[in-house]
């Protein structure tokens, strides 16, 4: 390979630049967003003894909180990607979310059936495929995370070794 221009350098350089202002402005905008769900959670949460149906107003509380853990997850994933190194610690932040998005449909998938009050035959397989299917993408992608954890475990025994 020959020698890069400076035309090149040039460009990496101000793109790397303008990568990290984009970081940047998207981390403003999920802590913005994770306050705002915190808050309109603590809300729902004194909201939730004025409901008809209490486990109503503590399933909205708890979904609340569930988004807010996904922004946390994502602001996470931003923060790593700050870091030098990166490169596999990266997607699991990212399994993370998908893991608490996914609980928090069977959360929801679970009440809309124990409320629902009659439910045609039809529709109630539906809802347990669908439970069946997200219940199997967690435990997936919980295994996912175990493996990129040993996997992060065995790089550094292999470093401290050398």
């Amino acid at each position: 390979m020959g020698k890069r221009s400076r035309l090149d350098i040039f460009f990496q350089d101000y793109y790397l630049k303008a990568e990290r202002l984009l970081y940047v402005l998207v981390a403003i905008g999920i802590i913005l967003a994770t306050v705002e769900v915190i808050y309109d959670g603590f809300l729902a949460l004194i909201k939730a003894f004025e409901y008809h149906d209490f486990s109503l107003g503590i399933l909205k509380v708890i979904d609340r909180f569930l988004i807010a853990l996904m922004f946390l997850e994502i602001l996470y994933t931003v923060q790593i990607i700050f870091g030098e190194e990166y490169h596999l610690q990266c997607i699991e932040p990212f399994i993370l979310v998908a893991i608490i998005a996914l609980v928090r449909r069977l959360l929801l998938l679970a009440f809309e059936v124990s409320h629902a009050g009659e439910v045609p035959v039809e529709r109630l397989q539906l809802f347990i495929l669908e439970m069946a299917v997200a219940g199997i993408l967690i435990l997936a992608l919980v295994w996912a995370v175990v493996i990129f954890r040993r996997v992060r475990r065995r790089e550094r025994d292999k470093e401290k070794i050398l």
